[in-house]
Formats: structure tokens, C-alpha cells, sequence
């Protein structure tokens, strides 16, 4: 505050003390004299205050930019959350304690799905000892120094509040230390306890009822040492995984050259074929709940055992057991819960621990299946609905018994029953664990919507004129409302003179830069589908456009 300011408030006080005393109305008049005058000298010296750091506001230093997210950005109100029993959590503290206990609930193995039989194999399956083994390939300070450079900036802090750009300023002799810790991680075969305690934050979904404690999604902060010794774990086991082919090609989920739009290729293709062909393309889509957090431990070391070295094998049986965590909301920390199930959410280890875990599910002859982490695809097809119908029965009658041998449930609610076909007689409908999967008419799959419009254009590319002019006709309004364009300049001049391509010509670029590269993958079902034609060559019998039209030159 300036002087001036300073000094009319301490007159203000004084005014204000010899009226309690007295009750004179002089001097009351006196103490509401100076009261209005210090209003408005603080009204006055808070605009020029404001209008002063409007003008300091810089673009160069990033002043500007943070000024501009703190107006912009939404306050949440501080809505009560409702608990299990109808109470209602209104502090942070509560609502902290109330989230850790419905997520202590959620990270043991489901109760209600066992099967005591395969229980029981497991458990006398890992207690036979392990083989003898030499030493494993220690770590490099080298390797420990590559790998905290290769680690994103922007990544959030553990406990520990070390980041990554902190990691990086670490001397030498610093280097040397850690990477002293790691190789005793690999010699011990221990996982620090330290490094496997977490604080999870709690971001609302959307369009989801804000008091209730469901509505929030977990984000789970680790340390950073420990994400580092995660990585350098994850490069010695990945050839493991191909030399014993543990992962099946139709799993394209966290894995390197597999994307969700070459997975979602493969189904558009089988769709297509059955188009073309004239059949039932029956198709299942199963949500699993939540499949990440309800991992059973024991069965996964089980299929860890099978091919892992016993070095790396006791690490991971490490990295699982005695994990904790911890909510926070703001400032506020919950009392410490145990964790008992699931791969560790926010773990470099756990989508590859996920898909080792899921790696051994069921196949049959007369169906395709397309995996992307939990997402899981089933297609049937065949020229009668009924045939096809009983093939995709019959594959999912096999995933009852695997989801109950590994103690996975199925959200029944949430999974869709779908068919395509150009014929009027529907597919008689499926069910699993006794429960009709709900049909649908259209289905969303991967995400593939128009959020981002580039995303899936490669598919959706050469769609039905009709829908592309949709899109072409947002283009053209938004290009001439950003160039004030006249109307009788014409749309292919806007888009000549500012070198910007339609959609049809950027869906062509896309899946002809997309194509190019299907050939040299190395899973043989994304090679399937880099030839010119649709897999199978059925003969084009629609007016309908496929996305490999988009390789043919216009005539």
C-alpha cells in the first residue's frame, strides 16, 4: 500500500476508537468521512494497480499466456460427495478418506468370481522353487543417464516432488549413486517399498453427477526414480515377450507399431468383406470392469513364471506386493490403504503387465478377434444369421469360463451386440453368464468420433459424399469467416490461396502415407491388410465406397 493509503487507515482506526468510547455523532461523522474517502482510494488504487500489470503483460516471458489460463480457467464449486451409507462428505479431509476407502474396495480381486480349482494350481505352481540362474546384464550409468533424458518434461511429480527436469540437472557422481541403486534392485531382486507408495488425485468425469463418488477418475502419481527403474526393467523384458511369442498378433494395445487406427482397419475390413459378400457380419463388443485395477496377482505372476527369467520374475513379484497409496484433494491427505490387486495405475510396467495377463485367452476357427487393451472385439460372419449367430455364441461361452478361471468380470450393461448386413433378417442375439448382450444399431469403438477431425480419416476418408460435404462445408464457412471472404469468391480460390486442402484430398494423403507403411510391420495381421483390395478380393458388387479407394487416381 502507499503512504497515503497507510496513513488514512490508520486515521480510519483512530476515528473509529473514539466513537466506541464516546457515542458523539461528531465523532461518528468524522469515522464515515474517512471510511468512504479510504474506499475510494483503495477503489482508485486497485484500477491503476490492475491497469499497470495489464501493461507489464508480456508475450516474450510467458506472462501473458498465464494471465490469460488463470481468467479462463473454470472454479470448481466445492460440492459435497456422497457416501456408501447417505452421508455426505463436505471437508477435504472427508471427502479424502471417503475416496480411499470406495478405492480400497475397488483394488482387491472380485470375491464373487473364483475358480477354486485353478486357485488352487496357481498357488502350487508358484510355490515350486525357482531354477537356478546366472546374473543378469547390470545397468549402465549410461543407460540410466539416456533414460531420464528420454523422460517427458511435462509429467506430474510423486511424493517425492522430483521431476523430470530436476533429474536432469543431477551431476555425475549423482548418476553413479542411482544407477548403484538400481543394479542392487536387480541383485537383491527387491523393488524399494518406497518407490511403490502413490498419491492418487481425483479428476471428475464428464457429464457425470458431481456428488457422487463414482464420477471420479484416478490418477495415481509415482516417484520418479522408481518410473525410471520401471523403464530400464521394461527394455529387458520386451524380447523375452517376442522370443516366446507370449503377446497374439491380434493384440495391438501399448505395444510399438500397433496403433488403434490399424486395429480399427482390420474391423472396417471385416465389415467390408461381409458387405461385399453379402453375409452377416455379427460383431460383440465386451467392456470389461475395470480390467486395470481387479488384475489378480497371483494368476498373473502364474503366466509371468512361465517364461520370465526367475532375476526379473522376483522383481515383478516385488514390484506388485506391499503397494499403498494415498488421496489428496488440494492440500489434504487421506490416511495410507494397501493396494491388493491390479497392475499399478500410472506404472510403465502395467499395460504390458496387463496384456501378459489377457494373453491367453480363447480363439476359435469360425471367429476373428481384435484387442486393444481391454477393449475386445468378436466377429462372426456367415452367409446364414443363424450360423453366424452360433459361432459368436459359441466364442463367448469359451471367454465365461476364461473371465471365471482369472477372476474378471464382464460389464453387461456397458458391452454391444451388433450386426451388419445388407439383408433385412436380423442375427438372432447372444448372451453371456446367462444375460442377452444389448443390441445396438451403431457402435463407437476406439474412439473413433470426429473429435480431433483428422482422427480415423484414413477410414472415414471416403465416405458417403453426402457426409463428407458435411464436414467441407464447415471448412469452407470457417475459412471465409477467418478471410472476411466476399461472396463471389469462389471456395476452391480460398483454398488455392491459402494452400489449404480439402477433405477428400488430406484423406487421400493420409491413407496413402498410412498404406505405404502396413507392408514392412512386423505382425503379419497389419501385413493383411496392405494389399490393394479389400482381404479376400470379394468382387465389388456396391456402389459404396471402401477407405482403399482412396489409393485409385481419378479418372
Amino acid at each position: 500500500m502507499p503512504a497515503h493509503i497507510r496513513e488514512v487507515i490508520v486515521q480510519k482506526r483512530r476515528a473509529r476508537a473514539h466513537y466506541q468510547r464516546s457515542r458523539l455523532p461528531s465523532h461518528k461523522q468524522m469515522y464515515n468521512k474517512l471510511s468512504n474517502s479510504l474506499k475510494k482510494l483503495l477503489a482508485k488504487h486497485k484500477s491503476n494497480s490492475f491497469t499497470s500489470y495489464l501493461t507489464n503483460l508480456s508475450p516474450t516471458d510467458g506472462s501473458l499466456w498465464r494471465a490469460t489460463k488463470n481468467v479462463c480457467k473454470t472454479k470448481t464449486p466445492n460440492i459435497p460427495i456422497k457416501k456408501p451409507d447417505g452421508s455426505l462428505a463436505v471437508t477435504d479431509s472427508d471427502k479424502t478418506e471417503a475416496f480411499k476407502q470406495h478405492l480400497s474396495d475397488i483394488f482387491v480381486p472380485h470375491s464373487d468370481i473364483f475358480c477354486p480349482h485353478n486357485i488352487n494350481s496357481v498357488e502350487e505352481f508358484l510355490n515350486i522353487p525357482l531354477p537356478a540362474c546366472l546374473p543378469v546384464k547390470h545397468f549402465t550409468p549410461n543407460e540410466v543417464k539416456y533414460t531420464i533424458d528420454k523422460y517427458p518434461l511435462k509429467k506430474s511429480p510423486g511424493f517425492d516432488l522430483i521431476t523430470a527436469e530436476v533429474a536432469r540437472c543431477l551431476p555425475k557422481k549423482a548418476i553413479i549413486h542411482l544407477t548403484h541403486i538400481f543394479n542392487s534392485v536387480l541383485r537383491l531382486s527387491y523393488f524399494p517399498i518406497l518407490w511403490k507408495y502413490s498419491i492418487i488425485i481425483l479428476v471428475p468425469k464428464p457429464n457425470k453427477p458431481p456428488d457422487s463418488i463414482s464420477s471420479f477418475r484416478p490418477i495415481s502419481l509415482l516417484p520418479f526414480f522408481a518410473k525410471i527403474l520401471e523403464r530400464l526393467l521394461l527394455k529387458r523384458i520386451l524380447p523375452s515377450l517376442t522370443t516366446n511369442s507370449v503377446l497374439p498378433d491380434y493384440q495391438f494395445g501399448f505395444r510399438s507399431a500397433h496403433s488403434t487406427i490399424h486395429q480399427a482397419h482390420r474391423v472396417v475390413d471385416s465389415i467390408s468383406f461381409a458387405l461385399e459378400k453379402k453375409s452377416y457380419c455379427t460383431c460383440t463388443f465386451l467392456d470389461i470392469s475395470q480390467a486395470f485395477d481387479r488384475v489378480w496377482h497371483d494368476g498373473l505372476l502364474f503366466k509371468l513364471k512361465k517364461f520370465l527369467h526367475p532375476v526379473y520374475f522376483l522383481i515383478i513379484k516385488s514390484y506388485l506386493s506391499d503397494r499403498y497409496f494415498s488421496t489428496r484433494i488440494g492440500d489434504t491427505l487421506s490416511s495410507i490403504a494397501r493396494i491388493s490387486a491390479g497392475v499399478p495405475q500410472g506404472g510403465i510396467l502395467s499395460p504390458v503387465l496387463y496384456n501378459i495377463y489377457a494373453s491367453d485367452q480363447p480363439i476359435t476357427p469360425h471367429t476373428q478377434v481384435a484387442d486393444y487393451a481391454d477393449d475386445k472385439v468378436i466377429i462372426s460372419i456367415s452367409p446364414e444369421p443363424i450360423t453366424a449367430s452360433s459361432h459368436l455364441q459359441n466364442h463367448l461361452t469359451l471367454m465365461e469360463d476364461w473371465y471365471t478361471k482369472w477372476r474378471l468380470k464382464i460389464n453387461q450393461s456397458k458391452s454391444v451386440h451388433t450386426t451388419f448386413t445388407l439383408r433385412l433378417s436380423p442375427c438372432p442375439a447372444v448372451s453371456i453368464y446367462g444375460t442377452q448382450i444389448p443390441n445396438s444399431q451403431t457402435v463407437k469403438y476406439l474412439g473413433l468420433t470426429l473429435d480431433l477431425w483428422t482422427y480415423g480419416i484414413q477410414l472415414w476418408g471416403n465416405a458417403k459424399k453426402s457426409n463428407i460435404n458435411k464436414i467441407q462445408t464447415f471448412q469452407n464457412l470457417a475459412l471465409r469467416k477467418l478471410l472476411n471472404a466476399p461472396p463471389y469468391v469462389s471456395n476452391s480460390t480460398i483454398h488455392s490461396d491459402l494452400k489449404m486442402k480439402t477433405v477428400h484430398e488430406e484423406a487421400k494423403i493420409h491413407y496413402k502415407r498410412f498404406h505405404s507403411r502396413l507392408s514392412s510391420n512386423p505382425n503379419p495381421l497389419i501385413r493383411d491388410i496392405a494389399v490393394p483390395t479389400i482381404p479376400g478380393n470379394p468382387p465389388r458388387r456396391l456402389k459404396r465406397s471402401w477407405c482403399r479407394d482412396l489409393l485409385v487416381p481419378p479418372l
